[in-house]
């Protein structure tokens, strides 16, 4: 008990320990909530041109392959892992699905996809106020704009591959690649400089342009709808 107490009461001393537990926790608990509320079906198999993704996988692989001689390597593959399954079941797999499913019943308009595209990113940053134990209130929510734009592009893949292991796989490099060249996450309460949100702000239009041209170009080629209305 006391090694437990230790470890919610100091959660930035045992970072990998907490976060290990917190994911995992929050995969059954999304899980479980969804059989019992939502229902939402989650999509796994892709389209039928699979040869791009299954590009995009051997290139992730590849990556992972090349740093395993890194001294963080086992650190972010465990964090990019959790980050990568947790956070796009819940965001992509579940809610931009129910979004999609509920704002598309009767017509599927672009604004309508682009709604809950939207939606359901802001929800995704939003969620990273969760490290305001670990950051100042400034860099969390420079973390949560970042996130909530990423968000859109992952979304986007959602639904124009119609497969969650192609989000899953950009997220996954991504955060992995971040825990290999930064290092693992530590308390960072220093404020945020001007050009850093200038940055950001770069950074979220190239974000949303991106998103954008994804789901905008050929929109009959948007593998997620279909399946929806297949329900």
């Amino acid at each position: 008990m006391q090694c437990i107490y230790r470890l919610f009461l100091n959660p930035t001393e045992h970072f990998l320990s907490y976060i290990n537990i917190y994911k995992i926790i929050s995969i059954i608990v999304i899980c479980l909530l969804n059989y019992w509320i939502i229902q939402q079906k989650v999509f796994f198999k892709p389209g039928e041109r699979k040869r791009w993704w299954l590009s995009f996988l051997i290139v992730c692989l590849i990556i992972v392959a090349f740093c395993i001689p890194n001294q963080n390597f086992w650190a972010a593959l465990d964090i990019g892992l959790l980050a990568g399954v947790s956070e796009e079941l819940m965001f992509r797999g579940i809610v931009l699905g129910f979004l999609l499913k509920l704002m598309t019943n009767k017509t599927d308009s672009r604004w309508r996809v682009m709604l809950s595209l939207t939606i359901s990113s802001l929800l995704f940053g939003g969620f990273h106020y969760v490290n305001l134990s670990m950051q100042s209130f400034n860099g969390t929510t420079y973390q949560v704009i970042n996130a909530a734009a990423f968000g859109m592009i992952l979304g986007a893949l959602y639904i124009k591959s119609g497969t969650l292991l192609v989000p899953m796989a950009l997220h996954f490099i991504s955060d992995f690649l971040f825990a290999i060249i930064g290092g693992l996450p530590k308390s960072n309460y220093t404020p945020v400089q001007n050009s850093e949100w200038i940055g950001l702000v770069v950074s979220v239009l190239i974000y949303l342009v991106i998103a954008l041209i994804i789901v905008n170009y050929k929109p009959s080629d948007n593998k997620i709808l279909p399946k929806l209305k297949n329900l």
